[in-house]
């Protein structure tokens, strides 16, 4: 007689959310909030008397950890149970916001008490503090660094509370954030603060001098609301004090044969018209399957987020146009209006369905790893490329799209890539 199922844990709704390899590096890319993740199997007695006391820390410490959980009994989870060596259920990994060179978060055991004062306790203890502090002299030097938005929090205290280090934890490489403790007057009447504490944030790297005043309640959800706004770059639609025109945003177009890429990349109709550079993000879908369409909508979103968010990057790009060429200098000698519209769209970002043959051969022609999304970036006027490594996140696509827009990490390839044609399939003979 056959046993009766395990009663599935961590249902929809819980506070503790299940993740799979195919979600597995993404989902803790996006954070570097302490993050615990439970390795269990449902038919586990442990297990199953730790699940109430998991999820209540979960809750509690909401703003500055994150728990998840993997289902060691699921088969399609077990290669993932493998890579981190779970010998026992239920295995609890903490990762930190560490990473390797492979930008993946490294992480330890849990050897402490399994309640949830301790868990929490514990995250509490291994909260990084990635917020700068800042004296008033050197908030200008911070906000007109132009790499990524600002967010400054200005108190009368000196110690840094656990919502701002989770907060700066959560958006960590989207968003840079400092605090400023006991500001002098005239630090505050000049950006309109009035009371303490007070968040300020400057959103367009472009526009330094333009901020933003946080108005909610100092809470983890609206706070954090405010700062994802913050983190693609757009501003406040009923700010008086933004004027400048609206990024057009490039439609994100499929590549998915050898002439969509000749086309769109390698040789477009005119040299005015090939990019300076093409970022071509390479991510799985299965249309069959909900799942899939859903993580390729996010990774689809974060992709139109590079692309229009490049605009707002220009004169960054412009200024650092200047003061870099290669050292071969092929690039010495430029005509006005070339600069002038790769300035205006330093790069066009297009998509390739991973899974696809020619997502498979493009994944193989340029080395990349099994691990997606993924991006390879390729200058067609150079036949250079570089892939990158690093969290599948906006903000960190396109700081390390504008270094390969320098010229940084670029390597030379094959003139004439070849993706195409091995869609068709036939019989064997």
């Amino acid at each position: 007689m056959a046993a009766s199922p395990a009663v599935a844990m961590y249902e929809k709704g819980s506070p503790v959310k299940q993740l799979t390899p195919s979600n597995f590096d993404r989902v803790l890319s996006r954070t570097s909030q302490p993050t615990f993740v439970e390795f269990y199997a449902p038919w586990c007695g442990h297990c199953k008397n730790l699940e109430p006391k998991y999820e209540l820390a979960a809750k509690r410490a909401t703003g500055f950890a994150k728990f998840y959980a993997v289902d060691c009994d699921d088969d399609s989870n077990r290669g993932l149970c493998a890579r981190f060596n779970v010998q026992g259920f239920p295995t609890i990994k903490v990762f930190s916001e560490k990473r390797t060179k492979r930008g993946n978060r490294k992480s330890v055991d849990y050897q402490g008490e399994r309640s949830a004062r301790a868990m929490v306790r514990y995250a509490r203890s291994v909260l990084p503090n990635l917020s700068k502090k800042l004296s008033d002299s050197g908030l200008s030097a911070f906000v007109t660094d132009t790499k990524l938005p600002k967010a400054v929090l200005f108190t009368d205290r000196a110690k840094t509370g656990d919502l701002w280090k989770g907060i700066s934890a959560q958006f960590d490489k989207r968003v840079d954030f400092a605090q400023v403790s006991s500001p002098e007057t005239t630090t505050l009447d000049k950006l309109g603060v009035t009371e303490l504490p007070a968040i300020v944030a400057f959103p367009n790297v472009a526009e330094p001098e333009y901020s933003e005043m946080y108005s909610g309640e100092i809470k983890y959800q609206p706070l954090a609301e405010f700062i994802k706004r913050i983190s693609t770059g757009k501003m406040d639609p009923s700010g008086s004090s933004h004027n400048a025109e609206p990024a057009p945003v490039l439609e994100v177009k499929e590549i998915a044969s050898q002439a969509d890429l000749k086309d769109l990349c390698l040789d477009a109709d005119s040299k005015s018209t090939i990019p300076v550079l093409c970022i071509v993000g390479l991510m799985p879908l299965e249309p069959e399957f909900q799942e899939s369409r859903d993580e390729h909508a996010r990774a689809f979103k974060i992709l139109e987020s590079v692309s229009s968010d490049q605009r707002m990057r220009s004169r960054y790009v412009e200024h650092s146009s200047h003061s870099h060429r290669d050292g071969d200098g092929d690039e010495e000698v430029e005509d006005d209006d070339r600069k002038e519209d790769e300035l205006k769209q330093p790069f066009r970002v297009f998509w390739v369905n991973a899974l696809g043959a020619s997502g498979k051969k493009m994944r193989l022609l340029f080395g990349l790893s099994d691990d997606l999304p993924t991006v390879v970036a390729i200058s067609p006027r150079k036949s250079a490329a570089a892939p990158y490594v690093g969290p599948f996140d906006s903000a960190s696509i396109l700081e390390w799209a504008d270094a390969c827009y320098q010229g940084r990490g670029m390597r030379r390839i094959i003139t004439g890539m070849d993706i195409g044609n091995s869609d068709r399939t036939h019989d064997e003979l």
